[in-house]
């Protein structure tokens, strides 16, 4: 491995083992997001195809960069490039913490690969999001996007500050859009949001990025910025998928309502900051808002037409029946509300915990200037 040192100064070794990760690992980003959301539209014109469809080459040609990014970094860091911010070593290899992480990110995703094609010979068809294996190939994107916030300290790559805080709210708004990803049919029909564990799902998810985010980008308006870069990724999916010819997942989740009110709350300090009081703001502002949209903006009722258009399966039907069963012109939303309030506390405050332990700014700065 010393060879790999022989031919370069340590200042070039360093601008080398951190730039071209950065970029190859941006590319796979955009290009496993791309694969995401056009995977499930695939599946709903044309149902379970072949591995090899263009939006499976995608997303795991994308999370393979990110691997091959964190690989690079880990084989320059070896060979001598210095380690700029918290390490992460294991046995010989060594890298910075973020980057390790979007390798082990990287590795789960692929891995369900061939856990998803042998859980498919077992067992048929997908119906929906939540088969073992997609749930480990979603937890596997989550752990990378982490590390991506994790690795975009100061210091670790030649950024200026605005371009790194914009990187930063990036992976921040994909982390978002994996957690909403991951609702299974509430992130793919408007119809089936129903007005009482839907609220509880967001409630128990989003709140932790978005500490994450008042930690990673720090600012008055983090936790908005941040569900201000879940909305603009979640339209931009919406809007290719839709202007192309393509079914687009169901709106984006109002989850930016719930970060101003966390944010404004945060702004008067005290008593109103405390994850309890952020919880309940959260979740009461956020299930305000979905029921306006759901009461102004209801979806239609969904249909069944074979012959090149949907074609929807029995468990669709069970989500659809339990929004029918818990509307939002009832007790149901208010219940989500209060319930919510203390897992949105307890998402908060567990985001919190993993942003401390991961966002790193401070170390990476002085090692930045050193």
């Amino acid at each position: 491995m010393a060879t790999i040192a022989l031919p370069l100064r340590r200042g070039s070794l360093a601008r080398v083992g951190t730039g071209v990760p950065l970029v190859v690992g941006m590319v796979g980003t955009l290009a496993s997001w791309l694969g995401s959301g056009w995977d499930v539209s695939w599946h709903r014109i044309f149902g379970r195809d072949t591995f090899w469809t263009t939006p499976h080459l995608f997303i795991y040609v994308g999370v393979s960069l990110w691997g091959i990014a964190a690989l690079f970094a880990t084989v320059t860091a070896m060979a001598g490039r210095p380690i700029r911010g918290r390490a992460l070593v294991v046995g010989p290899l060594r890298a910075e913490l973020g980057i390790g992480l979007i390798g082990i990110g990287a590795l789960i995703t692929i891995l369900a690969a061939p856990f998803d094609n042998a859980w498919h010979a077992a067992f048929g068809r997908d119906v929906d999001i939540w088969s073992p294996p997609h749930i480990f190939g979603i937890a596997g994107g989550g752990i990378g996007l982490v590390g991506w916030i994790a690795a975009l300290a100061p210091g670790v790559f030649s950024l200026g500050e605005p371009l790194r805080r914009l990187l930063r709210l990036f992976m921040l708004g994909n982390l978002c859009a994996v957690c909403v990803f991951g609702m299974n049919f509430y992130y793919i029909f408007a119809s089936t949001r129903e007005a009482f564990f839907y609220p509880l799902l967001i409630a128990a998810l989003l709140p932790a990025v978005l500490a994450i985010g008042t930690l990673a980008v720090p600012g008055r308006w983090a936790a908005t910025a941040t569900a201000a870069s879940y909305t603009a990724i979640g339209l931009a999916g919406y809007g290719i998928l839709a202007g192309s010819g393509w079914r687009p997942p169901a709106f984006p989740a109002l989850v930016i309502v719930g970060a101003v009110a966390i944010d404004l709350l945060r702004a008067r300090g005290g008593k109103w900051a405390q994850p309890l009081v952020l919880g309940f703001a959260f979740s009461g502002v956020f299930v305000i808002a979905e029921l306006l949209r759901m009461t102004f903006f209801g979806p239609p009722a969904p249909t069944a037409v074979i012959g090149g258009t949907e074609q929807l399966s029995r468990l669709f039907f069970q989500y659809y029946e339990q929004a029918v069963a818990r509307p939002w012109l009832s007790v149901w939303p208010i219940l989500a509300a209060l319930l919510g309030g203390p897992i949105a506390a307890a998402s908060w405050g567990a985001g919190r915990r993993l942003g401390s332990a991961l966002v790193d700014d401070l170390h990476s700065e002085a090692l930045a200037h050193s």
